[in-house]
């Protein structure tokens, strides 16, 4: 894996434009929902969630493409603009709250609860291109490949769009990193398009995207324990208290936060020998959702077991692994 596929790369076009809105309560204290915007949402098991925040007259097309790529089997959100009003005449729906400000509070706490995120978007264009971005980096390299095989053009997105603020919406998941597609004007009247060749170009493109999303939750990158969002109050042994043959270039990496995201999480990793003896300890303290990086640094090449610990006591949760 770990291979992005891109073709010569052709700048979009992008809008000098400004939101009306700062935000979703301030779009919210000025439209009503139901009669200006739709809100629509689908809750699944898997570990999936596709976002359509700019959906309906917003970004067209990006209502269809969200909900072909969820099916039936993936969560999806869905904000839609039910008016076509641009008060600026900058060519943007007055109902266009970006990324970095979409903070509707049923996007949010949807989002947060997923580890594989991608956020639908529009972009200016009449070339057929879709641009990649996000800081899910395994994630959308698969997806990119997936979608250069089915022969649909794939660019790295440019700086205004590569989705890689962590104030970005799909970079609110659980492990703080999603996928943003960026689809031309021109891709995406053709894949909403009311023809039997619109359909099959809808599927095509949904069914890529999906293979890319198997793909990487099938083949994760290197040889890693994953902790499976481990949801905890005391402790717990990696692997049931089986040891690991681990070197000092191995590390844990991962997410962090407790319950109650308004409390202190304290998390502490021991690695024990084959003795029984404590030969490391790692932590990592934040209120609420945060990321850990421990490097195993100046361990003997061994086997070892490993302890999590909730020093907090606070309910937590944990989600990455063990890369060895």
């Amino acid at each position: 894996m770990g291979l992005f596929v891109s073709m010569l790369i052709t700048k979009p076009m992008t809008y000098a434009a400004e939101d009306i809105y700062d935000n979703y309560a301030d779009l919210a204290a000025h439209h009503k929902l139901g009669v200006d915007y739709d809100i629509t949402t689908q809750s699944t098991n898997t570990d999936v969630m596709i976002l359509g925040i700019h959906g309906g007259r917003v970004e067209v097309g990006t209502s269809e493409i969200t909900k072909a790529i969820a099916k039936t089997d993936h969560s999806y959100y869905l904000f839609e603009s039910k008016i076509s009003l641009d008060s600026n005449n900058d060519g943007r729906n007055d109902l266009h709250v970006t990324s970095t400000h979409f903070d509707e509070p049923t996007a949010i706490k949807m989002t947060a609860q997923k580890n594989k995120v991608v956020s639908i978007h529009g972009a200016a264009g009449k070339n057929d291109i879709v641009y990649m971005g996000g800081l899910n980096t395994h994630l959308k390299n698969i997806i990119s490949s997936k979608l250069s095989q089915a022969n649909f053009q794939v660019e790295p997105a440019p700086p205004e769009l590569d989705g890689t603020s962590p104030r970005n919406i799909s970079n609110k998941s659980r492990n703080l990193q999603g996928v943003q597609l960026e689809i031309t004007r021109g891709l995406r009247d053709k894949l909403r398009a009311n023809t039997d060749e619109g359909r099959a170009l809808l599927a095509k493109f949904a069914d890529a995207v999906r293979a890319g999303i198997a793909a990487a939750s099938s083949y994760p990158e290197g040889r890693t324990y994953d902790f499976n969002g481990h949801n905890f109050t005391n402790g717990f042994w990696m692997y049931g208290g089986n040891e690991f043959y681990l070197t000092s270039d191995d590390y844990l990496e991962g997410v962090q936060s407790p319950i109650d995201v308004s409390k202190n999480g304290k998390i502490r990793f021991e690695l024990y020998d084959r003795n029984n003896n404590l030969v490391l300890s790692k932590t990592a303290e934040a209120i609420g959702h945060t990321t850990f990086k421990h490097q195993l640094t100046g361990i003997k090449t061994g086997y070892y077991k490993i302890k999590v610990v909730n020093v907090s006591g606070n309910a937590s949760w944990i989600y990455g692994g063990l890369h060895y």
